[in-house]
């Protein structure tokens, strides 16, 4: 083999190994985007998820909170008829009392 076919595979050698280099570099770069989009996709995934936990666990909040408003409405409302009810038993037991007394002593008119 000449010098010139020996310079000329040599020559040959170093732009095939160069074009590899390149697309070897190509592709690990096209490999990198890959992995950060996926990356950021996995993230932005994290994000909806944690914010849709916290939405739905300050609608179960406000849930609790609306029921326990609603019992102790209901606990008042029902403490205020069990107190008139017993004032009208009261009323009512008095008034026999009362006319019972007064039959007895004769002051029935």
């Amino acid at each position: 083999m000449s010098s010139y076919q020996t310079q000329n595979a040599k020559d040959s050698a170093a732009r095939t190994a160069e074009h590899t280099k390149n697309v070897g570099a190509e592709k690990a770069g096209q490999a990198q985007d890959r992995a950060q989009d996926m990356g950021q996709a996995a993230k932005d995934k994290a994000n909806d998820v944690g914010s849709f936990t916290s939405e739905k666990a300050n609608q179960a909040g406000q849930a609790t909170s609306d029921a326990a408003q609603t019992a102790k409405d209901k606990a008042v409302e029902a403490k205020d008829n069990t107190g008139s009810f017993l004032q009208q038993t009261g009323d009512k037991v008095m008034e026999t009392l009362t006319n019972a007394k007064d039959a007895v002593m004769g002051n029935n008119q």
